[in-house]
């Protein structure tokens, strides 16, 4: 087997290793100049764009270039793939400078300073975060050399975690939490019964081979929050007892931040640190405690983001008969999980769940490799999806679901549905697919009962949102001939997902027993 390489492009450190076929094991890479010093090589996710080069990773921290008074510095600019349109455009030596060029460039330096070129690696893997999977993909596809896209394979990255503990209870649930500097993903998995598959498989977009031996996501979903959020907090409240703001700062903010970065960084590990500033030609000392960082998380929301995403995940999980209860291991990625009064909260809501916390930055890029080894995992569909039709009452067009809610993918069986012409001499069918109420659970309140979480529907519900997948382009039509009468089904359209999410349609005219249309592709569901 040729060379296996796996990216973890974090929005704080990112991950690179490959895979050591002599010792069949993952292994973390050390790259030249990029990487940091000591037991773990880390890259962080830096940019300098400085007037002779562009510098990235470690030599931006050798060099002090974090700690500059100047706009030059780019970080948590991994935010930027997943929320796009909120950049600020920075003009350096007469040229426009976005965090999503500060990405590109990033990445396509990290990959340039693997050990082969991607021309002789056989399998590169990269991960991306649960909630932004498709922006995520389209950013690639812009990002990377279209020559190269056959190699390439992106992986969940919170399951690709449970993996990478090597969690091996057969059958045992295993909630990934990877909470790092941009991103929190949750992402529930139940591993195979079958004590030789346990810890195999992951959600690949694209599968290396089949999924035979395979596991199962039960639930998952994820949001932007992060270290990088308690960075800034921090800087404001830093500001706010120098009784200044945060626009006041100028040139200084950068190094102010990275000051505060470091604070919270230390702070997981001892009880007080100093900030040490330097804004403008004053010195300041500014004493922080885990106390006062776990009040500032409080105060901004937090933990009450944090928990309401937990219960989002077990909503999704109660419909598998799922309870908190039946979660017995929590495996922590990434670094806010770090913090203390973190793995609290966690540990509080998952009360006879073991901890798995000895991989917070390398299980991820770990699991991913591995899953290179060609092993699937039964993945759901998180959203529901609808075909288009005429409503007789209205005149106009709605959807009905066809597909719902945490459908499995691949399909095991067709979904069929049975079509009738909506007016006289109808002379074909059109299959238009609408991706029905994405933020369905955001329609749903928590309430707690005795400390359980009790999900009740708002009152004030508004009518379903449809996104429509494929209505801008020419849609799939099937042909009706003879043409058709409405007041009676006329064709039997047959659909399947397969393992890409790539929706496939059938369609069997009921009056002439023809198949006019077959294996045709609809639309990739989001």
């Amino acid at each position: 087997m040729g060379a296996r390489f796996a990216v973890d492009f974090g929005t704080t450190n990112t991950a690179t290793a490959y895979w050591n076929e002599d010792r069949n094991e993952a292994e973390i890479l050390n790259l030249p100049d990029l990487s940091l010093d000591g037991k773990l090589p880390l890259v962080p996710s830096l940019v300098y764009a400085g007037q002779e080069e562009v510098i990235i990773g470690a030599r931006v921290r050798a060099l002090n270039l974090d700690q500059r008074p100047d706009r030059r510095l780019f970080r948590n600019f991994k935010r930027s793939i997943i929320t796009p349109g909120t950049e600020v455009i920075r003009p350096i030596e007469g040229k426009p400078w976005t965090d999503r060029d500060a990405a590109r460039y990033f990445l396509t330096r990290l990959l340039a300073a693997l050990p082969m070129p991607l021309s002789q690696i056989e399998t590169l893997v990269l991960t991306a975060p649960v909630g932004a999977l498709d922006q995520y993909l389209v950013w690639l596809s812009k990002t990377l050399d279209v020559g190269t896209t056959d190699k390439i394979f992106v992986v969940d990255e919170s399951t690709a975690a449970a993996l990478g503990y090597a969690v091996r209870v057969p059958g045992a649930l295993v909630l990934v939490v990877d909470f790092g500097g941009g991103t929190l993903d949750l992402s529930l998995v139940q591993l195979p019964q079958d004590r030789q598959r346990t810890g195999g498989g992951l959600n690949l977009i694209r599968r290396v081979r089949g999924g035979e031996y395979s596991a199962k996501v039960i639930a998952k979903t994820g949001r932007a929050l992060g270290g990088s959020d308690v960075d800034r907090w921090l800087l404001v409240e830093v500001c706010q007892r120098l009784g200044l703001t945060v626009e006041s700062l100028g040139d200084d903010e950068s190094p102010l931040l990275t000051h505060c970065e470091t604070a919270k960084i230390a702070l997981s590990s001892q009880e007080s640190v100093v900030i040490e500033a330097v804004i403008g030609s004053k010195s300041y000392s500014i004493p922080f405690s885990q106390t006062d960082l776990r009040r500032l998380l409080e105060v901004n929301g937090f933990f009450g983001s944090l928990r309401q995403t937990l219960d989002r995940l077990m909503h999704v999980a109660h419909r598998e008969g799922i309870y908190k209860e039946d979660i017995e291991h929590v495996a922590l990625v990434g670094g806010t999980t770090l913090i203390p009064s973190v793995r609290r909260a966690l540990q509080s809501y998952f009360e006879n769940a073991a901890q798995y916390t000895e991989k917070p930055f390398t299980a991820v890029v770990e699991g991913s490799l591995m899953a290179a080894s060609g092993m699937g995992l039964e993945d759901y569909l998180v959203n529901s999806y609808g075909l288009r039709h005429l409503d007789p009452e209205t005149g106009a067009h709605a959807y009905d679901e066809i597909i719902p809610q945490g459908t499995r993918y691949p399909s095991t069986h067709p979904i069929e549905v049975l079509l009738g012409p909506s007016h006289p001499d109808q002379e074909s069918v059109e299959f238009v697919i609408g991706m029905l109420n994405p933020e369905a659970t955001s329609a749903l309140e928590v309430r707690y009962e005795d400390g359980k979480p009790v999900f009740v529907a708002r009152p004030d519900m508004q009518s379903v949102q449809v996104i429509a997948l494929n209505a801008g382009a020419p849609p799939l039509t099937a042909p009706l001939d003879p043409p058709g009468q409405p007041g009676k089904d006329r064709i039997r359209a047959e659909f399947r997902v397969d393992a890409e999410r790539a929706l496939w349609v059938t369609a069997i005219d009921l009056q002439t027993g023809k198949t006019i249309l077959e294996n045709c592709p609809l639309v990739t569901l989001r």
